[in-house]
């Protein structure tokens, strides 16, 4: 499979970018957005699985302050999940020249993805978004406290530094106070979810550590456009490493079922 590595820029920042396949003419091109700790090496062999499954062009990228993107500097203005919704999406897609785009999202990333299907309506087409963290709540602020304990009395560092070299203390703090402070309000994002109107496929594990419910419930009370939810029993936060089977799956389904309309 032909692929190509480049940093770009976007947002006044240059950020690391895969691209698996080509991009073909009158089909969408797959987008993927990592969580709030990761990067594209974290996605692991999922992207081309899904690439090589659905016969579509991916591309991964790293967000700013992420892998091989430029450091973040902090103290970091504004809503992260709004802004990397915004400018860094409608640059990714202006510098491939891209037409139609499926967004696949997880945690952070899953957020992301259905806040720009707002703000983009005209360029995506399809949002498949894997455990997404809208909602601070009881079950991710547990998480959160684990996620804390596992990287300052742990191996979790250990395990970030390969990926975000002397980025990754930085990126980690921005993590654990971004977390706390654009998740507070009762139903953040409402307004976004309420202008979706692309489809949607959610994917959960229920065996997810930061919890799912309180972030489906708000899902499904605002959003109008046409939905999909599939849980996973034997999946926790990762479905698409834990499980990649049934997610994979789940997701050409909802590709498919795009493409042939």
């Amino acid at each position: 499979m032909k692929s190509l590595e480049q940093r770009i820029p976007a947002a006044g920042h240059n950020i690391n970018t895969l691209l698996l396949g080509e991009p073909q003419h009158g089909k969408p091109t797959l987008l993927f957005l990592h969580g709030g700790l990761d990067c594209i090496g974290m996605w692991r062999e999922f992207p081309q699985q899904l690439c090589e499954a659905s016969g579509l062009a991916c591309i991964v990228y790293d967000r700013w302050g992420h892998g091989k993107s430029d450091p973040l500097v902090l103290p970091r203005a504004g809503d992260p999940r709004e802004d990397e919704a915004s400018q860094p999406i409608a640059d990714i897609i202006q510098h491939f020249t891209l037409n139609k785009v499926i967004l696949v999202g997880h945690s952070f990333g899953g957020a992301v993805a259905l806040i720009a299907a707002s703000k983009h309506p005209e360029n995506i087409c399809g949002i498949i978004s894997i455990v997404p963290q809208l909602i601070m709540h009881s079950r991710t602020m547990e998480g959160l406290q684990l996620a804390e304990d596992a990287f300052y009395k742990g191996r979790l560092r250990e395990k970030l530094l390969p990926f975000h070299g002397d980025k990754t203390d930085t990126l980690f703090k921005n993590w654990a106070s971004m977390a706390l402070k654009t998740t507070v309000p009762e139903k953040p994002y409402a307004t976004s979810l309420d202008e979706i109107t692309c489809p949607v496929l959610a994917i959960f594990g229920e065996r997810d550590n930061y919890g799912y419910e309180p972030n489906l419930a708000l899902m499904t009370e605002r959003m109008s456009c046409p939905l999909e939810v599939c849980k996973i029993e034997d999946a926790a936060h990762y479905p698409h490493l834990e499980t990649p089977e049934p997610t994979i799956a789940a997701t050409c389904e909802f590709i498919d079922a795009l493409t042939n309309e």
